[in-house]
């Protein structure tokens, strides 16, 4: 037989054998994938998520990294870090509605909270407590600052629970609500496009008197920190000094994929190993 034949006729049936290889690696993805979205406890759930990131499935890989999100996020809930020269602190990971589907239930209910919080049905004294605990603020005589939001409206709704509470029950702080006058309605940040680029337009002005103060800053959600950066400079063009800010939740940031397979891979090589050793 002529040898370019024979080698178009192998090259041929490698072909065929890794397009069936294939076919029945996403399948078993996806089959792996919508047991793990079906799975009664975490435990099963996180085993079927990791035998779909195994085939492959890029859901899977995403509701894998959700699930985990302490082996590829750099900071911890209620663990101050610094971002823009600012000392941070945040409740806990939001994740946007657009992934609700790879959730779990205590995700899902975290995010629930979060829309609350924003939307002004819950105060979010239970978040300011934790953070001001984490920041190790007990006794300082801050002054509590709040992030203007898309509207005057919107931006009472959201905090006057806590300005009561900091009113009522934190003596030691004083409370900035009404130093900010929001004086005209803009889009929503979290619902614009182009999370990387958004540009804080200013619909609000510093009325009260802030000089000589040390702020915290208070606002619902951390994705790139340019908002609170922003608010930041503002504060102390008006001679506030921005001490930290804390947020509801933060924006957990995705991988690229091939990193959370490598994760995942290597886990199952490193579990084979040690049962081929005992």
């Amino acid at each position: 037989m002529n040898e370019r034949l024979l080698f178009l006729i192998l090259f041929g049936v490698i072909g065929v054998l890794w397009w069936i290889a294939g076919y029945w690696r996403r399948k078993a993805g996806k089959a792996a994938f919508a047991a793990a979205r079906l799975a009664d406890t975490a435990e099963e759930r996180d085993r079927y998520c990791r035998l779909a990131v195994l085939a492959g499935h890029r859901d899977a890989c995403r509701m894998f990294c959700f699930s985990h999100p302490n082996l590829f996020e750099d900071h911890p809930p209620l663990k101050p870090f610094k971002l823009r020269g600012i000392n941070i602190a945040f409740y806990g990971y939001y994740y946007p509605a657009r992934y609700d589907a790879l959730l779990g239930d205590e995700q899902r209910a975290f995010c629930r909270s979060l829309y609350r919080f924003k939307e002004g049905e819950i105060h979010g004294i239970e978040f300011f407590k934790a953070c001001m605990t984490a920041l190790q603020t007990a006794g300082k005589p801050y002054h509590i600052m709040f992030m203007p939001c898309s509207d005057g409206f919107k931006y009472v709704r959201r905090f006057n629970r806590l300005d009561w509470y900091i009113g009522k029950r934190r003596p030691e702080l004083t409370s900035g609500l009404y130093d900010v006058d929001v004086f005209k309605p803009r889009d929503s940040l979290h619902e614009a496009k182009g999370v990387e680029s958004r540009i804080l337009e200013r619909n609000y002005r510093i009325t009260g008197n802030i000089a000589g103060k040390e702020i915290i800053i208070i606002d619902d959600v951390l994705t790139t920190g340019q908002s609170v950066a922003d608010y930041k400079e503002e504060i102390e063009r008006n001679g506030g000094k921005v001490v930290a800010a804390i947020f509801y939740g933060k924006t957990v940031v995705m991988p690229p994929l091939s990193l959370i397979k490598t994760h995942v891979w290597g886990s199952y090589f490193a579990d084979a190993l040690r049962k081929a050793v005992k």
